[in-house]
């Protein structure tokens, strides 16, 4: 289940979250991670970041998540959306479009996510 810190999203998009969260199973050396969608939208600054753990609960090691993506953006500033993948520990920058709402950077974010584990969707 997603944790919303700054926001209620629509329904449609609560729906795209919850079935990203369902759908979403990689593999990532070799180990297979389950996704969690955390949304965190402030006046200053939206963000998507997105959690992948094992699929069993963590044991003395805690809560270290194997891998992080966090998708953000300025609202108002510039077309810019910041990618940041603890895999390649780098951030990327991808084009976009200015987004009206939360919602449709959300949307955005949760899509490209998916392309990205999963080419074939």
């Amino acid at each position: 289940m997603a944790l919303y810190y700054g926001c209620q999203p629509a329904v449609p998009t609560r729906q795209a979250v919850e079935n990203f969260e369902n759908d979403v199973t990689i593999r990532h050396r070799y180990q297979v991670l389950v996704s969690k969608v955390y949304l965190d939208m402030q006046a200053y600054s939206w963000a998507v970041p997105v959690a992948y753990n094992l699929s069993r609960q963590a044991g003395l090691k805690g809560d270290e998540n194997s891998l992080e993506v966090r998708y953000s953006y300025v609202p108002g500033e510039r077309e810019l959306v910041n990618v940041f993948r603890s895999d390649i520990d780098a951030i990327m920058a991808r084009e976009a479009w200015p987004f009206a709402d939360p919602d449709s950077f959300i949307q955005y974010a949760v899509k490209c996510e998916r392309s990205t584990v999963n080419p074939a969707t």
